[in-house]
């Protein structure tokens, strides 16, 4: 019942503020921008995914549509430019912190949701799931669990899932990942190895959505203290890799540009001890790792190609 009344009461001020003329926006509002950065690349993303993957699709009169669509994304978007200007107003008019507080985490998890796109991997919204659960109960909450659960099933049914491919099969589509590689030739401190990582995940999802869906992660390099590598001294490092019939097998165009590497001998390549130090994380988290070597919130970040 408190609960109720609670919901009841942050809808009855979201509707006075939403008749309310004139915003002051934020310095962070991206309210006066043609298109929120996250959102064009989102969209941009999931756009090429949908068109890419028509081809590995099955051609129907009624096709699933996908929970996180495209457009759904650009649904997320505008909704997340909605409440960051319902916040605007309530900072200005004084609104009850309880109120605040529940607009906050409802644009919290948009953002989540908008900065995973596309959800084109198993293990990504399996920690989707993990990290809304974790959330406050409300509204928002119970309505994205059930499309993430949605997504789920419309991956395992779109692109279910064959096994893990051969090492040959990998090889196979190289040719296809070297534009991912970077322009500046994969080297450390021209190109960021988070970026790198990402653009690869991307052109294999583009190459074979069903590998991408269940068998590509990305493999971070963590140190216990200090930094990583008696050369390049990094804070950490990370690589796209794909569990194959043969192992996992690193991409990582720093160390070689030419063929896949065995996670082992990446681990020995990074100077890091592979069972304490390397960390495998679902590839559709941009950041760092969290404490616990698991995505959390602050992974979630934006990948603007």
């Amino acid at each position: 019942m408190q609960r109720s009344a609670g919901n009841a009461a942050v809808t009855a001020v979201i509707q006075r503020m939403e008749g309310a003329a004139g915003k002051r926006k934020r310095s962070t509002s991206p309210e006066d921008q043609e298109a929120p950065k996250q959102a064009r690349a989102a969209t941009s993303s999931e756009e090429e995914y949908s068109s890419s993957s028509e081809e590995a699709e099955t051609s129907s009169e009624e096709e699933r549509e996908e929970p996180f669509s495209a457009q759904v994304m650009l649904q997320i978007a505008n909704e997340q430019r909605r409440m960051t200007g319902l916040l605007e107003q309530m900072d200005e008019r004084g609104a009850p912190d309880h109120i605040k507080r529940a607009a906050e985490d409802k644009l919290e998890i948009l953002t989540l949701l908008r900065n995973l796109a596309p959800m084109r991997s198993v293990d990504t919204v399996h920690e989707a799931i993990r990290l809304l659960g974790m959330r406050p109960d409300s509204t928002a909450k119970t309505r994205y669990l059930a499309k993430l659960e949605e997504q789920l099933d419309y991956l395992a049914e779109e692109f279910p899932n064959a096994g893990p491919p051969t090492a040959e099969t990998l090889r196979a589509m190289w040719p296809e990942l070297v534009p991912a590689f970077g322009g500046a030739g994969g080297q450390v401190g021209e190109d960021g190895c988070e970026d790198r990582a990402h653009a690869i995940c991307l052109a294999i999802a583009r190459r074979s959505p069903a590998i991408a869906a269940h068998h590509l992660s990305k493999q971070w390099a963590l140190p216990d203290g200090g930094l990583l590598h008696a050369d390049h001294q990094w804070n950490h490092h990370v690589a796209a890799s794909v569990t194959t019939a043969n192992g996992v097998l690193v991409i990582d165009p720093v160390f070689s540009r030419s063929e896949p590497i065995e996670l082992s001998r990446w681990a020995a390549m990074v100077q890091v001890d592979l069972d304490t130090n390397v960390h495998q994380v679902a590839w559709g988290f941009l950041g760092r790792p969290g404490a616990d070597n698991l995505p959390d919130v602050n992974s979630a970040v934006e990948y603007v190609p």
